[in-house]
């Protein structure tokens, strides 16, 4: 009876030993925090965006497929039409195709997922905008040339909620992605331009990927997970910190920040290099990190301390 017994309780902890790695792999699937994409409005109707060049684009693209056969037309309107026409194409849908590059975004974290149960993004285009296209000008002078470019933007707010209803954080962002661009010398000019279908996707994905960065960093923020030298390493991977991404770290003492600059990834996190000779003493494993987007202000602030001549 004792060794039945003795065998039994055996058989058992086997039992267990072999279940429970089975249970680690679902939790760490787990760890993921659900984020429901709710609204994406627009603060203006989406009409306000329409924007076509010239008045040549009077009817849809349909009509122009019945005149001219479909791929002449397919190439004629994208190249007739600006961004601002497929942010209206896109407003009409409810924002489908936003929805899906924030949704995207989010999951490839690697900290979050979408759905409900959990966190709700609610997302408003407060306005877009753009400067005049790039203009050839003639140059004179053999040794000068001159550069132009056109911009488009697009100011986005958006709030964060948690499973209560409550808001936890929220704020107004600001993308700007490069239409059109020339040069032009004494001997050649070149100018080179995107279709309006292209902008847009840019546009997109940009403001996604910018959303999915400051809601990730708000629920988990980026800190550093490891330090070796001038080397750091974050938290996030490479989705949210690609490579030559720009980092300013906290300091453990003293005042300021240490601009790193991130040089490989993986899907799970990302190494970075201290930006000039600073001393990197004072960089500690847990402390916070900050993404600097690469069209802001702050991507071009002073990297190193200034050093008084004797």
């Amino acid at each position: 009876m004792l060794r039945r017994r003795a065998l039994t309780v055996t058989i058992a902890l086997l039992a267990v030993g072999f279940t429970v790695p089975a249970f680690t792999e679902p939790a760490s699937a787990q760890e993921r925090e659900r984020v429901n994409v709710g609204s994406i409005t627009s603060a203006q109707t989406c009409v306000y965006y329409r924007n076509y060049s010239g008045g040549r684009l009077e009817y849809g693209e349909e009509y122009y497929a019945r005149v001219w056969g479909a791929a002449a037309a397919a190439r004629y309107y994208a190249a007739h039409t600006t961004w601002r026409s497929w942010v209206v194409k896109d407003c009409q849908n409810n924002f489908q195709n936003l929805r899906s590059a924030i949704e995207g975004a989010l999951a490839s974290s690697g900290r979050l997922t979408s759905g409900r149960g959990g966190y709700t993004l609610d997302v408003t285009i407060s306005d877009i905008a753009e400067t005049g296209p790039a203009r050839n000008t003639p140059v004179n002078d053999p040794n000068g040339y001159r550069t132009s470019w056109g911009t488009a933007s697009a100011t986005v707010s958006f709030v964060l909620k948690d499973a209560a209803g409550r808001n936890v954080d929220g704020g107004v962002v600001t993308k700007v992605v490069e239409m059109s661009r020339t040069i032009d010398t004494a001997d050649f000019t070149m100018r080179v331009s995107e279709p309006g279908a292209s902008v847009y996707d840019l546009m997109q994905r940009d403001v996604a990927q910018m959303l999915a960065r400051k809601v990730a960093f708000g629920i988990e923020p980026l800190r550093v997970s490891a330090v070796k030298d001038d080397l750091i390493e974050l938290n996030y991977g490479g989705a949210l910190l690609p490579v030559g991404s720009i980092i300013d770290v906290r300091r453990s003492q003293g005042v300021g920040v240490l601009r790193y600059r991130v040089i490989s990834a993986t899907d799970r996190d990302a190494t970075a290099a201290v930006d000039g000779d600073n001393d990197t003493s004072v960089i500690d494993i847990g402390n916070l990190a900050t993404f600097i987007e690469d069209d802001s202000d702050a991507a071009s602030a002073r990297r190193f301390r200034r050093k008084r001549l004797p």
